[in-house]
């Protein structure tokens, strides 16, 4: 299971869009910068082997129940997002 405490990750600011876009900006450009922050984050070599449990309950929000690799899913996602 995760358990992630005082982990801190800083995101550059390379970034396609500026600040004030993301604010402005329509959701695809959102959604791309988002995409990038998961695929960013799902490299990152502490979170190597840990994993996340999604509970049984969590079916109605589109999960399966199971125990999945952290930066897997978190890729999984940001190609789900794509």
């Amino acid at each position: 299971m995760i358990s992630i405490e005082n982990v801190t990750i800083n995101i550059g600011a390379n970034s396609t869009a500026p600040n004030e876009l993301l604010d402005t900006e329509d959701s695809v450009v959102v959604r791309d910068e988002l995409v990038n922050m998961l695929r960013i984050i799902s490299e990152d070599k502490r979170f190597i082997g840990q994993t996340v449990v999604i509970p049984d309950d969590c079916g109605q929000y589109g999960f399966v129940q199971g125990e999945f690799n952290l930066p897997e899913l978190l890729y999984f996602l940001a190609d789900m997002l794509e």
